[in-house]
């Protein structure tokens, strides 16, 4: 049986990719769930587009803070604070920031 359970930004270690930091923080393995869903944070630190990354889940972005942009396939969404981005599964996709900070954004994937 999956029980409740929770943890915090700060006692996740992050990834870093060339383009971005992430950290998932449910759907781990010390906060499992079921069918692949998932929550976690990401900074968009570079300046370009990196290397699209694609999932067989869908995923959706959350802008928490500054301003970029999000490519979803063929598409290029403007990112600010409030912004919410569906991925379909299968999608190409990735972010940059168009200003000195990152872009913050908290993503979750489910199964399709």
């Amino acid at each position: 049986m999956i029980r409740p359970a929770w943890t915090h930004l700060d006692d996740v270690q992050p990834s870093v990719f060339p383009d971005r930091r992430s950290a998932d923080l449910i759907g781990t393995d010390a906060i499992p769930t079921t069918s692949g869903f998932n929550v976690g944070v990401a900074w968009y630190t570079a300046t370009e587009f990196g290397e699209p990354q694609v999932h067989a889940d869908q995923e959706a972005v959350y802008v928490v803070s500054g301003k970029g942009e999000l490519r979803v396939g063929d598409a290029v969404v403007a990112l600010r604070p409030g912004v919410a981005v569906y991925v379909p599964p299968g999608t190409p996709h990735g972010g940059r920031t168009t200003a000195d900070e990152p872009v913050v954004v908290v993503y979750t994937h489910g199964a399709v």
